[in-house]
């Protein structure tokens, strides 16, 4: 199987796509890994598998509309909504995330596909990274990650310095930026789960952002600095926490976002890209969106 991706905007030709066969309504609050989902777990509002599988029907209707191949995880007894954050590719190289240990189980849904993958990177333990952490741009790897004192504590820290060393050796031709995000396991609007809650880049030169989300003005002003304040579309945390910026692109003319974030997708027609318009309400609940429950496999250039 032929893997490559460059950036978050090229023509989207091979994609996986997460499922909710065998997702748990959860029963106990402990089991529950970001402040979204405690949310509605404590609102009465937790969705059930039905509700996802539907939502996450209707994302692989539109894909296929635009002929994209879509890869089905293996099956497995457990949540599997979110396959990007078991892996990601840069380039010609399929990274295995390592992720929460509660939830490491979910890697063997990618079995099947990487038997097919020839160039495969496992990172040592001890270097945590998930795929919403990592935001590509051509020449740059955007990376977010938590650098404090309380990193061992904080459930919602998902990506380390130590990951972002080893990925920069891979790639030492590319500029691997570093940038802290503001993490918060109560509250969903202090809280940037992954770098894809609160920033993606679009062609372009165009990126939607959330500034209140970056711990370090020097790392939020380079980002300002290479796109431009006037082709950034900032939200703010509220619309952050409802991951405004989780939107899928299919290509450069064209994205996937909820058709309830009208000034989004406002701003979106406004700049020229085509909006495919989708209820992804039920997933959201979750703590993700489109681009959380998707990992891309190939991206062509147009």
């Amino acid at each position: 199987m032929d893997i490559y991706v460059e950036n978050e905007y090229d023509r989207l030709t091979e994609v996986v796509v997460g499922n909710s066969f065998n997702f748990k309504t959860q029963i106990n609050f402990r089991d529950l890994y970001d402040p979204i989902s405690l949310f509605h777990y404590l609102k009465g509002s937790f969705p059930n598998k039905f509700k996802l599988q539907n939502q996450i029907s209707v994302l692989k209707k539109i894909l296929k509309k635009y002929n994209v191949k879509i890869h089905d995880l293996d099956v497995i007894n457990t949540n599997q909504i979110f396959a990007r954050d078991l892996g990601f590719i840069i380039r010609d190289k399929f990274f295995i995330s390592s992720i929460l240990p509660d939830r490491e189980i979910e890697i063997e849904g990618l079995k099947s596909i990487l038997k097919k993958i020839k160039s495969i990177v496992k990172l040592p333990k001890n270097a945590h990274v998930e795929g919403g952490d990592v935001v590509l741009d051509d020449g740059h790897i955007f990376i977010g990650y938590y650098g404090q004192n309380d990193y061992k504590n904080q459930i919602t820290a998902r990506t380390n310095k130590k990951a972002i060393k080893l990925i920069r050796k891979h790639f030492p031709e590319k500029k691997t930026v570093p940038l802290e995000i503001i993490k918060s396991p109560h509250l969903p609007t202090s809280n940037a789960l992954h770098l894809d809650c609160c920033f993606q880049p679009l062609s372009n030169n165009k990126a939607v952002i959330c500034k209140e989300a970056f711990k370090n003005p020097i790392e939020l002003n380079y980002l300002i600095s290479l796109y431009g304040n006037e082709n950034m579309f900032e939200i703010t945390l509220k619309e952050m926490s409802k991951l405004y910026s989780n939107f899928l692109s299919i290509n450069k003319e064209t994205v996937i976002s909820d058709k309830r974030f009208k000034r989004l997708n406002t701003w979106l027609s406004n700049i020229g890209m085509k909006v495919e318009k989708v209820n992804y309400s039920e997933i959201a609940k979750l703590g993700g969106l489109f681009r959380c429950s998707t990992l891309p496999i190939i991206r062509k250039k147009n």
